[in-house]
């Protein structure tokens, strides 16, 4: 497991050097101007930063049992289904009651949380997302069945 975590941050930090150099070709501007590649230089630099602690982080970790492998593969078809249903409900529900509904969803059957812990951290979720994106970044997101 360890090896593979070597390959994929090397691939990753390779990978980020790309995005980092073709977005510093298309020009980065300043805080108060961004230019095309201000966002993607700074995701590929966090990308990059991120790869290089797994590179890290699996030369300091011991080596685990042989043969070890990721056995929850419910809870992966679980997310991936969520993800879907996310999709297909986004625009008839809006962007509030799914991001409520997904977040729940997870916490609640996939990770099998209290349903108090669930109700709270999907209501916030929902609500601070949809601050950043529809009231900071001023992004059009669906309305669904909330016209506000």
């Amino acid at each position: 497991m360890l090896k593979s975590d070597r390959w994929t941050g090397i691939f990753f930090i390779l990978l980020s050097a790309y995005v980092c150099g073709e977005s510093l070709r298309l020009g980065l501007g300043d805080m108060h101007s961004p230019g095309p590649g201000f966002i993607s230089f700074w995701s590929g630099l966090v990308l990059g930063l991120m790869a290089l602690g797994l590179v890290i982080g699996s030369f300091l970790k011991k080596e685990g049992r042989a043969g070890e492998e990721f056995l929850n593969w419910k809870s992966v078809a679980w997310v991936i289904f969520s993800l879907f249903g996310f999709l297909l409900i986004l625009d008839t529900l809006g962007f509030i009651l799914s991001t409520f509904l997904f977040v729940f969803f997870l916490l609640e059957l996939v990770e099998r949380k209290r349903w108090f812990f669930s109700l709270g951290v999907a209501g916030l979720t929902a609500i601070f997302s949809y601050v950043i994106f529809a009231i900071l970044l001023k992004a059009q997101l669906p309305q669904g069945i909330f016209n506000f």
